[in-house]
């Protein structure tokens, strides 16, 4: 079976799932609702790759979702991680054609270009969550003099936690926000759309037993509630597979594989509907890559599970249409609008920068069917109660 026919098969279970749903009368509270993903924006941080353009990106996806948010009804944005490219404090390049040599750099240059976009979502009272990617742990690229290279297994949030932690500007005494783990990598936040309440699980990558313990105890504080869970890996984005394959990350560690997650937290709590993460992409052809793919499995109680991928990062066609224009992600964000007078989550991909959407008139924006850009899903009957 081709890769386009198990999405197509997955989005026919979808909507076999929900066809009895839509019977359903619409709720009084009709409306339509938006919840914004922001995928991995390493590229707009990395101060290796030309600067200010990627700052200014990252900046006008920020700014743009501010201006909209009344005529979107934006709900809820999520950052599925990998928000620098260079987590570690310091890290240093080889100068090319300059055997031996090295060009020093400090990283606190790209959380201050983060910091810096991510404060115009923050001063706007708009609720939000993070989760930390792989290159945003303390010793993701680290080195010294003389020294072992990267380290094994990424550990430390030190500089997560001073910009992007509980007690940060973007989150301290915030009403939405609702608290985080020891460590500060996982968190909650609360949401309203459609007049219903939402739940928002941030959970750290790879998460370990001890995170999903704390992540229980969140579900188990808030019953009833729909859960969106957001992590920064889970789905490869040309197979029907969980992406397990970097144990490398973590060797030695208890962090948890995407499968085991979902054995051991997922499938277990019924009002979880919808997983987002990044991540991983296609090998760029042409400055073009895909990022995006759909799995939808049943949990315990026979309830459909939305797993998606988002991650744009190897997509560098800029407004000249020339691969290697734009910083990668060429501002590129996923959006989500439930309508709950049709009961349809409708599923659409934007460019800030190119000033256009993704899959429309057939088109193949990132190579692969443009069905994997804009696509509708039926409500879940997590949302139905």
């Amino acid at each position: 079976m081709t890769m386009f026919k198990r999405i197509g098969a997955s989005l026919s279970l979808a909507l076999s799932l929900g066809g009895a749903l839509l019977a359903t009368a619409a709720p009084a509270w009709a409306e339509v609702f938006t919840v914004a993903v922001v995928s991995d924006t390493q590229n707009y941080s990395d101060i290796t790759l030309p600067q200010p353009r990627g700052a200014d990106t990252f900046a006008q996806q920020m700014r743009y979702l501010v201006e909209t948010r009344e005529e979107k009804n934006l709900a809820f944005v999520s950052f599925v991680g990998d928000i620098v490219q260079h987590g570690d404090g310091q890290f240093r390049r080889a100068i090319p054609d300059a055997e031996g040599e090295y060009q020093y750099f400090d990283s606190r240059e790209e959380w201050d270009i983060a910091n810096r976009a991510i404060s115009i979502l923050t001063r706007s009272g708009l609720p939000f969550g993070m989760v930390p990617g792989n290159h945003d742990y303390d010793n993701y690229s680290w080195w010294a003099e003389n020294g072992p290279g990267a380290s094994k297994p990424l550990t430390g949030g030190r500089a997560w936690s001073l910009y992007f932690g509980p007690d940060s500007r973007h989150f301290g005494g915030k009403a939405w926000y609702g608290g985080a783990s020891a460590n500060g990598l996982n968190s909650y936040q609360t949401f309203t759309g459609g007049g219903k309440r939402f739940l928002h699980l941030s959970l750290e990558m790879e998460p370990p037993q001890s995170a999903l313990n704390w992540a229980q105890g969140v579900i188990d504080a808030h019953p009833g509630l729909p859960v969106i869970v957001t992590t920064h890996e889970w789905l490869k984005p040309d197979a029907q597979e969980r992406s397990n394959g970097y144990d490398s990350y973590f060797a030695g560690a208890d962090n948890l594989s995407p499968d085991q997650v979902w054995d051991r937290f997922i499938r277990k709590n019924a009002m979880i509907f919808m997983i987002l993460s990044g991540h991983n992409y296609t090998r760029p052809v042409d400055g073009v890559s895909n990022g995006e793919n759909l799995r939808i499995d049943l949990n315990d109680a026979g309830h459909p599970v939305y797993q998606l991928i988002q991650d744009y990062q190897g997509n560098t066609v800029g407004r000249d249409g020339a691969a290697g224009s734009a910083n990668g992600g060429a501002g590129w964000l996923r959006f989500m609008a439930f309508d709950t007078d049709t009961r349809k989550i409708r599923f659409y991909t934007y460019s800030t920068l190119l000033g256009r959407q993704a899959g429309i008139n057939g088109e193949a924006t990132f190579g692969v069917a443009p069905e994997r850009s804009a696509f509708e899903l039926d409500f879940p009957p997590q949302l139905q109660h």
